[in-house]
């Protein structure tokens, strides 16, 4: 059945330019002008046309089944004191990156990572660079960021008006974009809802600094809504800028902790040099594990299913690109990614805990 109203031949008739290219120009392609894609889109505009949804459908159809090739792509704007170091250091980006990968390409896409911390890069200069190759959809992972007291901002002035872009967790506070995060309130909940179903009542929460303002602040919050809700002790926890042995095996005996949720890919190695038996004397779950890695073997806790982050920021980009979506939104949509809950040998039953050692004190001297 033939569509009623404006087509995009008809724009192209009263404009004087092929029908391609206003369908290039209404999807801010780099090819057409900056000025003919104005009289494209005020054409357009006063024609009433509006994309027709069963050819967008179409047009992603044919893109899934593509079975070779690379497709169009997406960029992937990376941070860090070498290009690529995420990858050495970052289990969570890297499982961003394969998921973002492997959505891109159903849709006929593929990712490209572009490295803002390149000598000479700009975010004007990167700008630039993307529009001339044609790249209208970018995916901001975590970005470095440096916390202090007075700045906890970071920003990126990318040319906003030329791209659909999507920012994958919290870091990123300037400007305000569609975002994909991990649901860390929800997974602190049932990290402690199994805690207590093994018998563990006096719960602590340890965590880097960074870590905790890394997610602002939500595993912290969901950590004191439940205490306040449940029949827990209410233990403050233990946030530090830097954590050392010492500190952690005081707090851990002055407030006799039968078990201890913590994150980072360094923590259970940083408690077994403590001196302390993760899964003998003591409960240990982490909240951002990767069971496959060794780093966590035998580890508790949950898997916060990063790949699905890449997945759903790519899906984010290109229904944005498919609706014309560019800049900076009005009003952010905010996806949230559940985690899942890992059982391993370090949270035994509580009554299965041996009891704890003491840790040997030196003798006191006259010269004390």
């Amino acid at each position: 059945m033939p569509r009623s109203g404006p087509s995009l031949q008809s724009i192209a008739d009263r404009v004087g330019v092929t029908k391609m290219t206003v369908s290039l120009a209404l999807r801010d392609h780099p090819r057409i002008p900056a000025a003919t894609r104005a009289r494209i889109k005020r054409e357009a505009e006063a024609q009433g046309y509006k994309p027709n949804p069963e050819v967008s459908r179409f047009l992603s159809a044919i893109r899934k089944s593509k079975p070779s090739g690379n497709g169009l792509p997406l960029a992937c704007i990376t941070t860090g004191p070498a290009p690529e170091i995420w990858r050495q250091q970052s289990p969570t980006e890297n499982a961003y990156w394969h998921g973002a990968q492997e959505r891109a390409k159903l849709y006929g896409y593929y990712v490209e990572e572009f490295w803002l911390e390149e000598p000479r890069m700009s975010a004007r200069r990167l700008s630039d660079i993307l529009w001339n190759r044609g790249i209208n959809g970018v995916i901001i992972p975590p970005v470095l960021r440096v916390f202090s007291e007075t700045n906890r901002e970071v920003s990126l002035q990318l040319k906003w008006e030329r791209f659909c872009a999507v920012t994958i967790g919290d870091p990123l506070t300037s400007p305000e974009l569609n975002r994909v995060v991990h649901d860390h309130y929800t997974s602190m909940v049932t990290a402690l809802n199994r805690l207590m179903q093994l018998g563990y009542r006096r719960i602590g929460l340890c965590l880097p600094e960074h870590m905790d303002l890394t997610v602002n602040q939500r595993w912290q919050a969901g950590y004191r809504v439940f205490r306040a809700n449940h029949q827990i002790e209410r233990i403050d926890p233990l946030i530090q800028p830097e954590l050392t042995g010492d500190v952690v095996r005081q707090w851990i005996t002055a407030n006799r902790i039968d078990a201890v949720l913590c994150a980072g890919h360094h923590m259970p190695k940083f408690f077994r040099d403590a001196g302390i038996r993760i899964g003998e004397e003591i409960g240990y779950a982490d909240l951002d594990l990767y069971p496959s890695d060794p780093e966590y073997a035998g580890i508790s806790g949950i898997t916060q299913n990063s790949e699905m982050l890449g997945m759903a920021a790519v899906d984010m980009i290109v229904s944005g690109l498919q609706r014309d979506q560019v800049g900076i939104p009005e009003v952010p949509f905010v996806t949230q990614v559940r985690g899942s809950w890992f059982d391993g040998k370090s949270t035994p039953p509580a009554d299965q805990l041996k009891p704890r050692r003491r840790t040997p004190t030196r003798k006191r001297t006259k010269s004390d």
